[in-house]
């Protein structure tokens, strides 16, 4: 006897039973389709109207069905990050389809919930079995994945001409939809919980080695590659890329790299930027300053951080006992590079001037000659000796950081020198 749960066989397909998409099973409640977008959406109207109590009077049954589950499972988008996230995304699908991100682009299949049932035929092929599914003309469904770029891709069929697409572009894009039926509403719930608080976000550093769309990034990494550092004694010359850690937000101090990548990308944003650029390090970069383009950038960061890096790369190396590594001073130090550089207004500083200015500093992890500029004086618990925390991020300590390192105006110009005797605060006990 046939199982009637089985999918029935047929030879051709019957367009009077419903929209057909073809399916991939992977397990008895999960199926992988693809479909245009556009048909997606007639299945899943727009989420905000869920969220407006006097537009749902206006719906059919069925859709404010759809509105009251799509309710009890997503979150809310007024009044939510969610709603900005959406405009991003939607500028984000718009460059790809646009072709402007090449190959660099991608977005997550949709996890779809149909809470009916889905009536499901068999073909025949050399291959085996193929699935097609017949999709109701009237059917609904919520989204329990990826709401927000549905919404993208909403609101960038509503103004197309603004992000340089058409319509047809927007509705005829093929996406991939996972489907999930014959589970129950908590079913639902709970993958929803899943695919949203049990992902792991990536650190920082993980993030930034990610992307590289992100100007500031693709220069960093060109810099990596790019700057050859001379030999230590009896040692050969080596990239800059192998005293960068590209994985871990923070060295140990048995690592043998000079930095991360987040602290050496500060840098590179800072001398782009110069000072302003301490607000600019943890985000991502779209455009480069007036006069400066990636050439020009790779050409000019690069002669710097290679003098720089080569100049000084005995403190480097003994990072654990310096300043000279810590993620303010190496954005310090871009802010004060800046000055060397083609875009920077004038009067500017040669590559020369800034070793020269840079040679007289005392490098050396003193609580009472950092104090208050890259760090703040501590208490070793275990030792009672003194010493200097360098928590401070780069936009609390950036700046005075910088002003020491060029401004002889700054009091501590002359502190970080060995000019001026310091006066150490009363440390705090660590």
């Amino acid at each position: 006897m046939t199982d009637p749960r089985e999918p029935e066989y047929v030879d051709q397909v019957d367009l009077t039973r419903g929209r057909p998409v073809r399916l991939q099973q992977v397990s008895e409640q999960r199926y992988l389709a693809i479909m245009p977008w556009g048909q997606l959406h007639s299945i899943v109207p727009d989420p905000r109207q869920a969220e407006m109590p006097r537009m749902r009077q206006y719906l059919s049954a069925a859709q404010r069905e759809q509105a009251e589950l799509r309710n009890e499972i997503q979150r809310t988008i007024q009044g939510t990050k969610k709603k900005a996230n959406a405009k991003d995304y939607a500028r984000y699908i718009a460059e790809g389809l646009r072709g402007s991100r090449g190959e660099r682009w991608a977005t997550p299949p949709f996890a779809l919930w149909l809470p009916g049932d889905m009536d499901i035929v068999r073909f025949r092929t050399p291959f085996g079995d193929d699935l097609l599914a017949y999709m109701p003309f009237d059917a609904t469904g919520v989204l329990v994945d990826a709401e927000t770029q549905h919404l993208a891709h909403i609101l960038l069929q509503e103004e197309p001409a603004t992000y340089g697409l058409t319509k047809g572009q927007v509705s005829q894009r093929l996406v991939s939809v996972e489907i999930y039926h014959q589970i129950s509403l908590r079913g639902a719930r709970q993958i929803f919980h899943d695919r949203n608080l049990l992902g792991v976000i990536p650190n920082k550093n993980v993030a930034l080695a990610s992307d590289s769309s992100n100007l500031a990034t693709d220069i960093t990494f060109a810099l990596l590659e790019s700057v050859i550092l001379p030999a230590s004694a009896g040692g050969q010359d080596t990239s800059l890329g192998l005293v960068v850690s590209a994985r871990p937000r923070q060295l140990k101090s048995t690592d043998p790299e000079w930095m991360t990548l987040s602290s050496f990308r500060a840098f590179v944003v800072t001398a782009l930027f110069g000072r302003s650029g301490f607000e600019k390090t943890s985000g991502p970069i779209s455009d480069l300053p007036a006069g400066c383009t990636p050439e020009l950038a790779k050409q000019y960061i690069g002669a710097v951080t290679e003098l720089i890096f080569s100049s000084f790369a005995k403190h480097f190396e003994r990072r654990t006992d310096t300043v000279i590594a810590a993620p303010a001073m190496l954005a310090a130090l871009g802010a004060v590079a800046y000055r060397s550089m083609l875009w920077s207004p004038e009067p500017r500083r040669s590559p020369e001037a800034l070793i020269e200015l840079l040679s007289e500093v005392e490098w050396a992890r003193d609580p009472k000659i950092w104090d208050g500029t890259v760090g703040k004086a501590t208490t070793d618990a275990r030792t009672g000796r003194p010493t200097l925390s360098l928590a401070g991020g780069v936009k609390d300590s950036g700046s005075r950081t910088a002003a020491a390192l060029e401004d002889p105006a700054s009091p501590r110009y002359g502190q970080i020198r060995g000019y001026v005797q310091p006066t150490l605060v009363t440390p705090a006990t660590t």
